[in-house]
């Protein structure tokens, strides 16, 4: 009888755990999970690193056809902002290991930081339930956007966000800044990457995507 209800008891915990609340988005905000996966050196990418700078970071999957037209247009933007600025970080849920290596050939050019999320336990702490999911982080470490999905319009959109964010740091007292704010953004003019859209906009990504055809094979 003691087993049994030492059965029974051990049953209903377990069944608690199962039903655990389900992952919740972080907010705008909100500072998001900041471990993010190593990246193709074995180095660990923590959005902590990157205090001061604003940080793209997708989420994505080589099945995803917007992914792939996603990436090299964030390539693109990472190529023309520097990486003093802006960090692009792209994240792989839950490829077989056989696709992953495949895409690495296919952007081992890139300059964009890409990291691994093999059993999507990464991309719980984001709530991702689509792809491409994309989310800007500002450069004191909290949410300022999320996007699910990438359209015709979705870079030109990104870029006025991101300039949006550095017109907003601008007017921020010095006194309110970290050292490493500062240093980020001293001598930065307001406009992040353009003075029109073509700098980074379709003919730029047109030239990303020359480089590296196979990263928007299907």
């Amino acid at each position: 009888m003691r087993n049994l209800l030492v059965g029974l008891l051990a049953a209903i915990l377990c069944g608690g755990a199962a039903m655990a609340a389900p992952a919740v988005a972080p907010k705008t905000g909100e500072v998001p999970p900041g471990l993010l996966g190593k990246d193709r050196d074995g180095n660990v990418v923590d959005l902590a690193q990157h205090r001061g700078k604003i940080v793209v970071v997708t989420f994505w999957a080589s099945w995803c056809g917007p992914c792939r037209k996603e990436l090299p247009g964030l390539e693109a933007l990472q190529q023309h902002a520097g990486d003093k600025l802006l960090k692009v970080i792209a994240v792989n849920v839950k490829d077989s290991t056989e696709d992953y290596r495949l895409m690495m050939r296919q952007m081992r050019g890139f300059t964009m930081a890409m990291t691994r999320d093999r059993d999507g336990k990464i991309s719980e702490g984001y709530d991702v339930q689509a792809f491409p999911n994309l989310w800007i982080i500002d450069p004191r470490g909290k949410v300022a956007a999320h996007h699910v999905g990438y359209g015709e319009d979705s870079l030109d959109a990104l870029v006025d966000e991101i300039n949006g964010i550095i017109a907003a740091e601008q007017q921020r007292p010095h006194s309110h800044a970290t050292a490493h704010e500062q240093r980020a953004h001293a001598g930065r003019p307001a406009e992040l990457v353009r003075a029109d859209a073509e700098e980074v906009g379709p003919e730029r990504v047109e030239r990303v995507m020359r480089r590296f055809p196979d990263a928007l094979s299907g």
